[in-house]
């Protein structure tokens, strides 16, 4: 959703209010997590990211700059259990508290019209070319339980004590710059993006799940700063239909093939996407254009070898690799 919020003020001058919101499976997984050990193997970026919520703001400086802010909500959940059971699991005096606390992670971006910023009153080559530069923090879901249990007759009070402190949905500090050159009825584009996936070892070191505590430090799992280049199409067919069309190619930051305990998988990925929109101007009734966009993406995993290694220590040489392909569609209206 986006807004201007100008009309507020007495100066005239454009402030633009963005917020998006999205949610897994309709609303029916808006707080799951999951977060786990595996023998068998686990894929490192397929994981769900149930709810997220981004807020922000943007305005026009000066003669085609404009800029804008934003934070990213992300949940870290505590959980508190107190109980006392029996040998059979037959539990009495339960005290159960869970407290959610948002985190807010900062984003920041620009974008500059050339033509604007340069040559304003005037053609010149700039003409139609913009740049953006944005900015993002890491960001992650985090869950913290501790719990206390006094099993009669066994472990007297104060108790059996356990505490498990985990991330999931992580997502990379994050550096991107970008140009588009847009001509009569089309438009081309490309990125560069870079995103410090490094910094997760810090994050695996402090949880309970993925620390890997029976491995030694050298052998433990190993994460590279990637640069992910991408280029992208756009060619108006008339005033209501436009085709789209960009590819990519995503190297994998999971630097070790070998991860006891975790045994993630994870691959380089070249990415296709194609996608058509149509707007309709009139609708019987709505009083503005209605846009419909579907797209398709294809997604190749490149091969790679992993070692696997089970709960007993014993090793199986795997390949992974793969097709993914998605379907997707989005209705926008404004109002």
């Amino acid at each position: 959703m986006k807004t201007n919020l100008g009309s507020l003020t007495r100066f005239g001058h454009p402030i633009y209010l963005g917020f998006i919101a999205g949610v897994e499976k309709y609303g029916k997984e808006m707080l799951a997590f999951s977060s786990e050990t595996s023998e068998s193997g686990q894929f490192l970026q397929y994981g769900k990211e149930p709810l997220f919520l981004n807020i922000g703001g943007a305005t026009p400086i000066w003669r085609g700059i404009s800029a804008g802010a934003s934070v990213r909500v992300t949940l870290e959940a505590t959980a508190n259990l107190d109980a006392v059971s029996t040998l059979g699991g037959e539990t009495s005096r339960e005290r159960l508290a869970v407290n959610a606390e948002p985190s807010l992670k900062t984003i920041l971006g620009t974008n500059i019209d050339l033509g604007s910023t340069f040559c304003p009153e005037s053609d010149c080559f700039l003409n139609g070319w913009e740049t953006a530069l944005t900015y993002r923090t890491k960001s992650s879901a985090s869950t913290t339980v501790d719990s206390n249990i006094i099993v009669t007759q066994t472990i007297p009070d104060p108790g059996l004590s356990l505490a498990v402190t985990t991330i999931d949905s992580f997502q990379p500090e994050t550096i991107a710059i970008g140009t588009q050159y847009s001509g009569d009825g089309w438009r081309i584009g490309g990125s560069i993006e870079q995103q410090n996936w490094s910094e997760l070892e810090d994050e695996f070191s402090g949880d309970s799940i993925k620390d890997q505590g029976s491995v030694a430090s050298g052998n433990r799992i190993g994460f590279d700063d990637i640069l992910i280049p991408r280029l992208g199409a756009e060619y108006q067919l008339n005033k209501n239909f436009a085709l789209r069309g960009g590819v990519a190619y995503e190297e994998s930051p999971l630097k070790t093939t070998r991860n006891p305990e975790l045994n993630y998988l994870d691959t380089d990925k070249l990415v296709v996407g194609l996608g058509i929109s149509a707007t309709y101007d009139r609708t019987r009734l709505l009083a503005y254009p209605v846009r419909l966009d579907l797209g398709y993406q294809y997604q190749q995993l490149q091969e790679r070898d992993f070692t696997v290694v089970d709960y007993d220590g014993d090793e199986t040489s795997v390949t992974a690799d793969g097709d993914i392909h998605v379907f997707s569609g989005s209705i926008t209206l404004k109002f």
